[in-house]
């Protein structure tokens, strides 16, 4: 009994630890600047513009898998997105755990140099989904311009 019991006063010390020094994180809030939301197959796509400190402004994209399988069972996804001013891609090819929500952003080099104070933006989809490659296009208006300028 005597060589368990610093094993006990160890376990109670490090779950007293765990428990008292535990982390309450809660992830921020998804609200950007701007949004354009579209649904396009199994997908919703929210495409967004968010205004940072000084210069820094980020362009992004939500993607909510909106079908109906329960388990998607997805693993591996491309999306491009192009302007008529910059582009940028999103690709993940292993995906081990699909959580059914992606969220991705760059920072937005072409936001201050745009002619217009909007742009077409074209969306492409592709994704493996049950060992079968799917595609889907869509286009979407993204507006530069900082609301109230």
């Amino acid at each position: 009994m005597k060589q368990i019991i610093p094993f006990i006063i160890i376990a109670a010390l490090i779950g007293g630890a765990m428990f008292f020094l535990n982390d309450d994180y809660q992830e921020a809030a998804f609200d950007p600047g701007w949004t354009n939301e579209q649904s396009v197959a199994d997908w919703d796509i929210t495409l967004f513009l968010e205004n940072g400190p000084g210069s820094d402004r980020e362009i992004g994209f939500m993607l909510e898998y909106a079908g109906l399988a329960e388990d998607p069972d997805i693993d591996a996804l491309e999306v491009f997105v192009l302007t008529e001013y910059g582009s940028f891609f999103y690709q993940e090819l292993d995906i081990e755990e699909f959580n059914k929500e992606i969220i991705y952003s760059v920072p937005c080099d072409f936001c201050d140099e745009a002619e217009r104070s909007y742009t077409n933006t074209n969306i492409m989809l592709n994704w493996r989904q049950n060992g079968h490659t799917r595609q889907e296009y869509t286009e979407m208006n993204l507006y530069l311009e900082e609301e109230g300028s």
